[in-house]
């Protein structure tokens, strides 16, 4: 799913399937929060800070019985992490690790007015969570006693903010659905075939978001497309939301010349690095062409940019199901808009059989990937398909803003603990595409595995050390002089100012000499940044206490803005 970011809490609305995969919603609009595809989902969208705050209350966009299945999800402890800037007294730069949970010691000499060091902090459990750890952070360099300060960053947000979820397993028990881990291939569809119908018959297509039925004319005779069919809604007049011409030109980026990339289809694209669909026997509907079904924005909801719901695609699953493979679009939305958001929610009904359908054999024990990486996937595929920064790609630059601008609160493998995660998962999953190539994300997208086991499976310097190098290139990447590992070899830069919009880099928590600063909670899998510059000459130290298995690191600026060394 596609939605804005938002400097709040969010809400999911995950489906039919079980972790942020299966449906995916696609949302854009001046709105309130946005469900956006989680872990156990039922519709991944993407949607505009206007919508995800309306969503917050979980009644606008979606089935009133989703909002009786809202999950409240978060809390912090005190644990304790600190890190420590003080007087070295002599030496300096001679820097000795040690043992992960306890202090860790950095030292430079002579630190001034133009050095800068920022200590990169991350809470890296054995797991995918853990329990929250407070980070404090001192400066002393040339002063006394230390004051303390409370740390407020942005809006005021709590670590693990309330976000919403609808677990798939009571879903499906409520809607007479099969568990996913028992369904079994499907009997050939009774219906006849999307593709077999003539241009301008008409169909009821459930839509699961208005927990309503809307009717659709088909657009295109089955001649005019290679891998889709197209409807649109009809209006109040009996129009189709979309017009004919309009329908060619979606089918052609699709089937076989996207003007963003030309060459192929996005369908191709996605398919090349990401894996397939659900193709053996047609599908679930025994038709082998994926249905694009428009909608007014006024029905689908303003910022709703589209989704997809993966009750589509369960064997005997009736009345909240279309049985067919449908990416749900809204017809109000730009060319650009809709062409990137066509690759996007076809990257997760492409992950939704990779994960958990396997070309319709549901084998026992087959899991939903995880929604933050899902959606990064998601997010890379736009990339993949052209739609970059470059391009104007907005919506991405406002991801990536949303992620480096509170990084701590943001955790890697909970989409919704600080708002949406669309952004940690593209960043991360752009790192190893440039540093690993297509075929890595294609073994990460069409194994078996998910979450964090697969990753760490078949990265090749495995997760944590992968995570590690991500987590300082963020801010490395915009240093001349920086090593490669720390990176994006592309030359992009989390601060550059692209058509898409001008990104802010990672924003720092600035430290101050005599003060004591303590943060929110960091929770699993978060990084946080801190950084002090304008140094007096004397030498520095940084004491840094990491919580268990957990790295520190600092980034010397002998000069600002050169890179002189990672410690």
């Amino acid at each position: 799913m596609k939605e804005e970011s938002s400097k709040g809490g969010s809400f999911f609305i995950m489906g039919w399937t079980r972790k942020g995969r299966a449906s995916i919603l696609r949302v854009k609009e001046v709105a309130p929060p946005v469900w956006r595809d989680h872990g156990t989902d039922w519709c991944f969208m993407k949607a505009s800070r206007t919508l995800r705050r309306r969503l917050r209350t979980l009644g606008k966009l979606c089935l009133p019985v989703l909002a009786t299945l809202v999950i409240g999800c978060g809390g912090s402890s005190d644990s304790g992490s600190y890190v420590v800037a003080g007087d070295a007294g002599g030496g300096g730069g001679n820097n000795t690790p040690t043992p992960t949970g306890q202090n860790r010691q950095f030292s430079f000499n002579s630190f001034g007015p133009n050095s800068r060091a920022t200590v990169v902090v991350g809470n890296t459990p054995a797991g995918e969570t853990s329990a929250a750890s407070d980070v404090v952070v001192a400066v002393e360099q040339g002063v006394g006693a230390l004051g303390r300060v409370a740390l407020t960053r942005g809006p005021e947000t709590t670590h693990g903010a309330t976000c919403g979820t609808a677990d798939v397993r009571v879903m499906s028990d409520l809607m007479g659905l099969q568990d996913p881990a028992t369904l079994t291939q499907s009997a050939p569809a009774v219906r006849r075939r999307f593709q077999d119908l003539l241009e301008g018959e008409q169909r009821d297509f459930y839509l699961i978001t208005r927990h309503t039925t809307k009717k659709a004319e088909k657009m295109l005779n089955a001649a005019d497309t290679v891998h889709c069919t197209i409807f649109a809604e009809l209006g109040p007049d009996g129009e189709p939301c979309i017009s004919r011409e309009k329908a060619l030109s979606v089918a052609h980026a699709f089937d076989s010349n996207n003007p963003a990339r030309p060459g192929s289809g996005i369908y191709d694209q996605v398919r090349e690095v990401f894996g397939s669909e659900w193709t053996t026997n047609g599908g679930i509907d025994g038709d082998s062409k994926v249905v694009l079904l428009f909608f007014r924005g006024e029905t689908l909801g303003t910022g709703l940019y589209g989704f997809t719901s993966p009750i589509d695609s369960r064997p005997g699953a009736t009345d909240f199901s279309n049985q067919a493979e449908i990416l749900y679009l809204n017809a109000d939305k730009s060319d650009h808009q809709t062409l990137s958001t066509l690759a996007h929610e076809f990257q997760h009904l492409v992950c939704e059989n990779q994960k958990v359908i396997r070309q319709g054999t549901f084998p026992e024990g087959a899991k939903e990937e995880n929604v933050s990486l899902n959606e990064g996937l998601s997010e890379l595929a736009e990339e993949i398909c052209g739609f970059t920064l470059e391009s104007g790609n907005t919506l991405l630059a406002d991801y990536i803003n949303d992620y480096l601008s509170r990084t701590e609160d943001h955790e890697f493998f909970s989409f919704g603990a600080a708002g949406v995660g669309y952004g940690q998962g593209y960043l991360f999953y752009k790192y190893i595409y440039e540093h690993h190539g297509a075929n890595t994300i294609r073994s990460l997208a069409t194994s078996k595995g998910v979450g964090l086991v697969n990753l760490d499976a078949l990265l090749p310097n495995g997760f944590k050390e992968t995570f590690r190098r991500w987590s300082i290139a963020n801010w490395a990447t915009n240093l001349s002089g920086t090593p490669s590992i720390y990176q994006y070899p592309s030359g992009f830069r989390t601060d550059g100012n692209y058509a898409g919009g001008q990104l802010n880099g990672v924003v720092p928590i600035n430290l101050q000499a005599g003060y004591e600063t303590k943060t929110p909670g960091m929770g699993a899998w978060s990084v946080g940044y801190f950084t002090y510059g304008g140094g007096d000459g004397t030498n520095l130290r940084l004491s840094v206490q990491v919580p268990p298995n957990s790295p520190a690191h600092a980034i010397y600026e002998e000069d600002r803005g050169a890179f002189t060394r990672v410690d």
